[in-house]
């Protein structure tokens, strides 16, 4: 695994990508750190600059993410990582920790910002360590989300323009689901929809017929019967289901210094289960 990680974070210094991320995600950081912290004299960075930072996630991190397995696919040089003496899963978390890292990086470069700040006013440093903590994890579990896509496809624009687009989804979700009824059955059929697509992206990828049938009929009776034995679950149920699987609502919390132990173990079971997803397509390729 410690080879896949230094060459994965070798290859983003090897071509443009590495460059084009820090260049881009640097300036956009520094442009509302000048407006707020520099022109108006505020020095809450955590709100008002890492605050606006998922703005610039939705361009900055399918850049990252973009090239890491398609690009093995496409070139067929994930043959080589399949045959070599080395399984699946340090696969996908080597090249994960790979743009963890220079993720990182930026992080730390932005964050002498605030230590600039501190020169001339008073930093809120606890609220802005809380800041860059949300920070770090929302792009941790953001960049989990990018390696997963470039798992499914071999074209680099493909898995960028698919990142942008479910970032941008979910990043819009709270706002969507006003548009939607709050009654129960609404909500229902929802579920029953997400589990049936569900089992069917998972046969897709594994051809299973019977762990496919298991995937899909297991959660559907429990959906069914839920709803049977205490309906009034579902009220409203499809905004307290995005809100609960909602990134953006822990991410304002660390934005406004409330560090929820909840929270950091939510985003760390996203990121597992985002990898643990990946390693199992790219096991079933390995072995097709």
């Amino acid at each position: 695994m410690a080879a896949i990680y230094l060459k994965e974070l070798k290859g983003y210094f090897h071509s443009m990508t590495g460059y084009v991320y820090l260049s881009f995600f640097t300036v956009a950081i520094a442009i509302y750190y000048v407006y707020y912290c520099v022109i108006n004299a505020m020095t809450n960075f955590a709100t008002y600059v890492l605050g606006n930072v998922t703005i610039i996630f939705l361009i900055a991190i399918p850049i990252l993410t973009m090239r890491l397995v398609s690009e093995e696919k496409k070139q067929r040089t994930d043959q080589l990582l399949f045959t070599a003496p080395v399984r699946t899963w340090e696969i996908v978390v080597g090249k994960y920790l790979a743009a963890l890292t220079l993720f990182l990086i930026s992080l730390l470069v932005i964050g002498l910002f605030p230590i600039f700040t501190s020169m001339f006013g008073t930093v809120n440093w606890p609220m802005t360590l809380t800041g860059f903590l949300g920070t770090f994890l929302l792009g941790a579990g953001l960049i989990a989300i990018g390696l997963l896509i470039s798992c499914t496809t071999e074209h680099q624009m493909i898995a960028a323009v698919l990142s942008f687009a479910l970032f941008l989804l979910m990043f819009m979700m709270p706002y969507i689901t006003e548009m939607f009824p709050s009654n129960g059955i609404f909500t229902m059929i929802l579920l029953l929809i997400a589990a049936i697509l569900l089992a069917w992206m998972f046969y897709a990828e594994t051809k299973d017929r019977i762990i496919t049938a298991i995937s899909g009929i297991v959660p559907i009776v429990a959906i069914i019967v839920a709803y049977i034995v205490k309906s009034d679950l579902f009220d409203n149920g499809l905004a307290n289901i995005i809100s609960w699987l909602s990134l953006m609502d822990r991410f304002n919390n660390f934005m406004n210094g409330i560090l929820n132990a909840s929270s950091v173990v939510y985003y760390c079971s996203f990121v597992v289960v985002s990898l643990f997803i990946g390693t199992q397509i790219l096991e079933h390729r390995r072995w097709k």
